[in-house]
């Protein structure tokens, strides 16, 4: 015998046979659809994130990495005249020089070795105390020949980018231009642009003392005789590179650095 009274059992009944109508069911699913939209669109953003704040350190490593050994280099930069194995220098002096060497009364050697800055806008060679030796019994010097220039490359996807290359030689020949061994500095750069300090003529002051008004040049050439025996005792150099966003700006990096020999060695 059944322990609910017998009017009880009716309602009883129809409770248990009750569920979810179809409108409660679609509206469930309607707010799980929409919570789960949320997060997803959430994690998407964190994710993207992630992988442009990836890619800032990564371009920002490469750029110190690159702008640091630039300094070095050009801070070690030096030239030599026919004493230290070098060329007779451009203008007169270096035409006295030259016909000693052609007379017999000094050395002549078999191979000439130049030791120059040939600095453009937007290429710079030059004979530099910069090289690091990492290789053990690595037969080589400090000296290279050490040369900045842009070259159009493709990337790993196809795509055509220009490109920072970096060219060394350690071995002294009569080109500063050519030879040696290229790698890429900064895979995707727009321009890089070199200035150079040229302290100007000599004049007296008012005061008894020696001023120099310099100025900033975009060519220095120690081949020609204006720039004979002598290198600037500041580059300037600023590099250019396309904003990693379409509707971004262009970031440009600029740094100087010091030349700490400026005259020829002759010793």
């Amino acid at each position: 015998m059944s322990r609910f009274p017998r009017a009880e059992m009716p309602r009883l009944a129809a409770a248990a046979r009750a569920g979810f109508t179809l409108i409660e069911v679609l509206l469930a699913m309607a707010i799980m659809a929409a919570i789960t939209g949320v997060m997803w669109v959430s994690i998407g953003a964190m994710f993207e994130t992630r992988d442009y704040m990836d890619e800032r350190f990564e371009r920002y490593q490469i750029m110190r990495v690159a702008m640091n050994r630039i300094a070095r280099e050009i801070a070690t930069a030096y030239i030599a005249g026919p004493a230290n194995g070098g060329e007779p220098l451009p203008g007169k002096e270096g035409e006295a020089l030259r016909e000693q060497i052609e007379s017999g009364q000094m050395r002549q050697l078999s191979e000439p070795v130049q030791f120059a800055m040939i600095g453009r806008e937007d290429s710079l060679n030059f004979t530099s105390l910069g090289h690091i030796r990492t290789l053990a019994g690595e037969p080589t010097s400090e000296h290279a020949e050490i040369g900045y220039y842009i070259q159009r490359r493709r990337d790993d996807q196809g795509d055509w980018h220009d490109a920072l290359m970096r060219r060394e030689d350690t071995t002294l020949d009569d080109d500063i231009t050519k030879g040696g061994q290229i790698y890429m500095m900064i895979p995707n750069i727009k321009k890089i642009e070199f200035e150079y300090w040229d302290t100007g003529p000599v004049k007296v002051g008012t005061m008894e003392e020696m001023v120099k008004e310099g100025r900033w040049i975009r060519t220095w050439d120690t081949t020609r005789e204006e720039f004979s025996g002598r290198l600037p005792p500041r580059v300037r150099v600023q590099i250019t590179l396309p904003s990693s966003d379409p509707r971004g700006r262009d970031e440009v990096f600029t740094m100087q650095t010091e030349i700490g020999i400026t005259e020829v060695l002759e010793f």
